[in-house]
Order: structure tokens, then C-alpha cells, then sequence
């Protein structure tokens, strides 16, 4: 009987457990709705209530299911310490994100961003919901989730340049904007499916065909495979530095990395010190250099209707601070070798503001800068037998080729083979390509995506790097490849790969 009159018991508390939760859970909502509560909050106001839900909900202690998007299809972001996932308002604070909220929409352009703190901050005790210093964030980044492409062009390209004749447009003139619009777009919207690793297979090049969703290759690391990957949300900057030139240090210097807006890019050092600092910048979250691949699953999902959908605006700031987006009469629609000063605003505005944002892969804050113009980034890329001015040896570069930290390209690779370019790293896929005919030489070849430079790498020059300088004119871009001609010039960024 005593047995009898717990179950009883038992079930009575069950149900009224039930009452009492559905019960608090409309309560919350009523509350919210009579009540009219409006937060400051996230991009629209259409959030304010939800987030208003999601504070009473914490502080009932009611169970919520953890926010993940639909559209991702499994690939939603993966968090590992030190990793603090954030939402980030228009005017650039930074909150703690509630998981169990929608904290980024991939539908709405809205990417999931993440910061790594510094070693002390001021506050070590950070919760949900609360405003995080940007004094005490070392690093940005954002996530890619992991996605097939619809393939429309195989970049099977080898013969030479082909000529632009463009000088009855230019007429030695300096309005060139329906020069720049006459040298070719063949720019499309990329068709882009997300999934995880369990819908989504590795695929090798063999079976990648026009008019097939190709899965990118970006989210295979070794024998890893990724349901996504963390990139920098800027450029690498060097901590504490003050200047340009103090941002110019040629060492292996894991210590140093900072990854922020309006911080000035670590450039103007060797390729090896650059890899070996990001490799060891957190390898626990298995660190490395952005790969050429990794570039183009980026410029890719900008592309598409998930990002921006179009060039993203140049960072024309001629002192290597991160984040700054050209205004629009000082775009990239204009000879390369035009520059401008950061402190003047009618000409640069940085990330947080309307011009600013036309410099993220998304069009708002959520996204990716640095991505145009800035320093042009080296990327983890080399000929396989010729390290070049790379800094490693051969036995070094062997190493890294296996470990698949590096993209390997053919030693037969040449300035006008594209068909040496690797499915998926927007080099080869961006053509037909073309250089300027009686135009000014510094004008260079360029693919028929806005134009931009297309400099494949050889046995010379091994090394890509990617973007372009902050002086890089119409040739700059998120589809922009090249060699190294300044390769003082040159930055890097960082790629977390956590499976």
C-alpha cells in the first residue's frame, strides 16, 4: 500500500510539475506581452521581446532548448574554451550570447561570431547577457559552417591572358567608372547547401562536375572532418602596437597575436614566422594559418545569398589599421595606387558604421573584414618543391604539406595555368581572365569577377597572397589572387579548426 501511495504520490507531483512549468511558461509570455518590456538589443527591435523572454527564463531557472538554425542543417557553430560565443550590436558592443537564443541567422545574414579574452581581463567572471569590454577582447572571430557549392565553372583554364581593349573608354581620363564597369563581370550568385558532417560527404575533384553541388574542401583538414571552422574577423593585428612601423616584427611571436578593428595588421615578415605563429597561437583549438581554400569558402559563402552578395568594399586605409571600409567616392572603382588617410572620413569609415559595413562579407557587422585591400594576406599555400622566400625548408614544408596545413599546388603551376588551381579556392573558377591592353602595365591581368588581379603562382614566386593592398584599386577584392611582388606589403589571418 505504502508502494501504491508513492507512485501516487509520485504521479501527482509530476503533474503538477507539468502545471506549475506550463503555467510559469505562459506567465512569462503574458507577462512580456502586458507588460510591453522593450530591450535595447541585437539589429531590429523585433528581438526586444524575445530577449526579454529569454532573461525571465534564465532567472525561473525553466529549461530552454539551445538555439540552433534551422538552415545550417547541423552545422551549427562548435564552442570550445577559450571560445566565448557573442553578439555583436550595430555600433560594435559586444555581449555575451544566451545559447538558447537566436544569437546569429544565417537565412538573415546575421554569422555567429565569437571572441577569445585577454590574459587578464577586468572582469573573469563574464556571464550571459553581459556587456564585454573591448579592452578586455584579444580576438574576434566568425563562423563558416560547413556547406556544398553548386559548381558552374571547373577553371580549366591554360592558355595565355587574353586582351581587354579598353582605351577608347579610358581616353586618358580620370573618370574611369564606366571603364571599370566595361572590363567584365561574370559574377554570379553562388548556390551554396550547409550541412554537417553526416549529410555533407568529403567529395574529391573527380566527382565534382558543372551544374553538381561539390562539397568545399575547406572543411577537410588532415583527417579531420569539420563541421565548420572560425576565421578571423580581421586581419592579424600586433598587440600593442602603436604604429605602423611598430607593427612590423619579424618573429615567430604567438604571444603577440590580436585580432580586432582599428588595430594595426602585422605585415612585413617572413611566411614561415607567420605560420609557425598561428600554429602555436592556440593549439588546442587547433590553430593555423587561413589556407587558400579556407579564403574561398569564405569569399564563396559571401557570394551567396547567405553573405553580401557582391564585392565587398576595399579597406583603403594606407596605415594598416584593420576593419575600415572606403567610402563610396573613394571605392575600389578607381586606379590602383590611390590611397587614403584614416582620419579623413570622407574618404575611409570604419567597421561599425553604414559605410563600414560594405566591408563585410555579410553586409553588416556580423561578418568578415579586412577581406579587400588592408595588407594583402599571405595564405598556408606553396608549390610542393619550392619554398621560395618562404622561410621553410623543403624537409619543413613536407611536414605541414602532410599534416594539411598547407595547400599543395603543382610544380608545373604557371602564371597562366589556372587549371593548377585547386576546386573551391576561388583562383581557376573566377575566369575567363584577361589583361589590359594599352593601359597603364601597373593596371595587370585580372579575372572577370570585378576585375580583379589573377596572378597564379610558379616555381619564382610560389607563395599566393590574397585581397590585395589598401592601394590596390579596381584589382582588389575578396577574389583577388597574386604573388608577392611587395611582399612587404603582406599580412595573415587565423583559422581555428575545432571538430
Amino acid at each position: 500500500m505504502k508502494r501504491v501511495n508513492n507512485k501516487i504520490i509520485f504521479i501527482s507531483g509530476l503533474i503538477l510539475g507539468i502545471i506549475v512549468s506550463a503555467t510559469s511558461v505562459y506567465g512569462v509570455n503574458a507577462y512580456i506581452e502586458s507588460n510591453k518590456v522593450s530591450f535595447d538589443n541585437k539589429y531590429t527591435d523585433k528581438y526586444n521581446t524575445q530577449d526579454a523572454i529569454d532573461e525571465l527564463y534564465e532567472k525561473s531557472g525553466i529549461y530552454k532548448e539551445k538555439w540552433v538554425d534551422k538552415e545550417l542543417n547541423g552545422a551549427d557553430p562548435v564552442l570550445k574554451s577559450p571560445l566565448i560565443p557573442v553578439e555583436i550590436k550595430p555600433n560594435g558592443d559586444v555581449y555575451y550570447a544566451n545559447l538558447n537564443s537566436e544569437w546569429y541567422n544565417y537565412s538573415e545574414k546575421r554569422w555567429a561570431n565569437a571572441i577569445i579574452l585577454v590574459d587578464s581581463p577586468s572582469n573573469t567572471n563574464y556571464k550571459v547577457g553581459d556587456h564585454i569590454l573591448e579592452s578586455d577582447i584579444e580576438s574576434y572571430f566568425v563562423w563558416i559552417p560547413r556547406y556544398q557549392y553548386k559548381v558552374w565553372n571547373l577553371g580549366n583554364y591554360t592558355d595565355t591572358y587574353k586582351f581587354s581593349q579598353i582605351s577608347d573608354v579610358q581616353n586618358n581620363s580620370n573618370s574611369n567608372t564606366a571603364f571599370w564597369k566595361m572590363a567584365g563581370s561574370d559574377a554570379r550568385i553562388i548556390e551554396i547547401k550547409f550541412g554537417d558532417i553526416n549529410s555533407i560527404p568529403n567529395m574529391s575533384e573527380s566527382e565534382a562536375a558543372i551544374g553538381k553541388f561539390y562539397t568545399h574542401p575547406a572543411f577537410t583538414l588532415g583527417d579531420k572532418n569539420l563541421n565548420g571552422m572560425w576565421v578571423g574577423k580581421f586581419e592579424t593585428g600586433y598587440k600593442n602596437a602603436n604604429s605602423t612601423e611598430s607593427a612590423q616584427v619579424d618573429q615567430e611571436d604567438s604571444e603577440s597575436v590580436i585580432i580586432k578593428p582599428n588595430v594595426y595588421s602585422w605585415h612585413n615578415f617572413t611566411f614561415k614566422n607567420m605560420f609557425m605563429t598561428s600554429y602555436n597561437y592556440e593549439r588546442d583549438l587547433d590553430s593555423h594559418m587561413l589556407k587558400n581554400t579556407e579564403w574561398g569558402a569564405v569569399a564563396y559563402l559571401s557570394h551567396s545569398k547567405y553573405g553580401i552578395g557582391k564585392e565587398v568594399n576595399i579597406n583603403n586605409v594606407s596605415e594598416y589599421m584593420t576593419g575600415y571600409s572606403a567610402t563610396e567616392s573613394t571605392n575600389q572603382n578607381t586606379y590602383p595606387g590611390e590611397t587614403a588617410e584614416h582620419t579623413d572620413g570622407t574618404k575611409t569609415q570604419p567597421y561599425n558604421t553604414e559605410v563600414g559595413y560594405l566591408a563585410s562579407t555579410t553586409g553588416n557587422i556580423s561578418g568578415i573584414y579586412d577581406m579587400s585591400g588592408g595588407a594583402h594576406e599571405y595564405v598556408a599555400a606553396c608549390i610542393t618543391s619550392y619554398p621560395g622566400e618562404s622561410g621553410f625548408s623543403l624537409e619543413e614544408l613536407s611536414k605541414y604539406f602532410n599534416l594539411k596545413y598547407l595547400d599543395k599546388y603543382a610544380d608545373t603551376s604557371s602564371t597562366v595555368k589556372f587549371n593548377s588551381r585547386i576546386l573551391g579556392d576561388a583562383t581557376g573558377e573566377t575566369g575567363p581572365f584577361y589583361t589590359y591592353y594599352e593601359a597603364k602595365p601597373w593596371l595587370g591581368p585580372h579575372n572577370n569577377w570585378y576585375a580583379d588581379m589573377a596572378f597564379f603562382v610558379d616555381p619564382s614566386t610560389p607563395l599566393f597572397v590574397r585581397g590585395l593592398p589598401y592601394d590596390g584599386g579596381v584589382l582588389a577584392g575578396q577574389f583577388a589572387f597574386a604573388r608577392p611582388v611587395s611582399p612587404n606589403q603582406a599580412g595573415f589571418r587565423v583559422a581555428l579548426a575545432i571538430n
